[in-house]
């Protein structure tokens, strides 16, 4: 019996931050950016320098870089960067995933890492994706079973959202909305120290509605409608627990 799906909150505010890694004695998983923003610029031509008060500031946003495993499953370049456990056992995790992706039809983008039931085992979160748009609301866990191994389940209750790329305005322009909102949140610049830099990826929720999710500084972040430009979300941490 599949087991009921747990939600990861602080998880999902690490999930976005972006490694890449090479098996030893398997095959190299694939380093490619997301492809989820069509018009995606270089690092260099997103820079810009702000001043606020008296103070100038880099501001540099960049596409989401991520690996590929597998035919389905794609995980941010930096995903075992968050901890010595997950540097450590990075090798065994993408042996797991790699089992996992054998079954999927589905793509997945794993965005956190937890504890498996099974001593020396991991179970990982993720969500579905289809033409490079993460659904926000299609859940899955990677869960380890003895006999089975590791394998995907979905939240029963996700339904898909059809979506339309048409109208989809580049990640670029909002670029200075983003920052403005982020450079007023002491949380935010705390972690940052001083500077604000970021990466996003296009998703859309259960109603189809596409935005671009900005992870800022490492632990905050700002949702903007990709078509009109709207703040939808902001979520602002310095990552101190308190």
């Amino acid at each position: 019996m599949k087991k009921p799906i747990k939600k990861a909150t602080v998880l999902f505010l690490s999930a976005l931050m972006l490694t890449g890694f090479a098996a030893c004695g398997k095959a190299k998983p694939e380093t490619t950016t997301s492809n989820l923003a069509s018009t995606a610029n270089a690092v260099s031509e997103n820079t810009e320098a702000k001043e606020i008060d008296g103070k100038k500031l880099a501001v540099d946003f960049k596409e989401a870089v991520l690996v590929k495993v597998g035919e389905h499953t794609l995980y941010p370049e930096d995903l075992f960067e968050g901890s010595d456990r997950d540097r450590n056992y990075k090798d065994h995790m993408i042996e797991q995933l790699t089992q996992a992706d054998k079954e999927l039809h589905d793509d997945i983008y794993v965005y956190g890492i937890g504890e498996s039931e099974v001593r020396g085992e991991f179970r990982f979160f993720g969500k579905m994706m289809k033409d490079g748009v993460i659904w926000d609301s299609a859940d899955m866990t990677c869960w380890y079973d003895e006999e089975k191994g590791s394998f995907w389940d979905i939240d029963s209750r996700f339904r898909r959202a059809d979506f339309n790329k048409s109208g989809l305005l580049d990640a670029k322009d909002f670029f200075a909305k983003v920052y403005a909102n982020a450079s007023n949140s002491p949380k935010c610049m705390k972690s940052g120290k001083g500077t604000i830099t970021g990466t996003y990826l296009l998703a859309c929720d259960g109603n189809g509605r596409l935005f671009y999710r900005f992870t800022v500084n490492k632990y905050s972040t700002v949702d903007v409608d990709a078509k009109t430009g709207e703040i939808i979300s902001e979520h602002y941490w310095d990552g101190v627990y308190t």
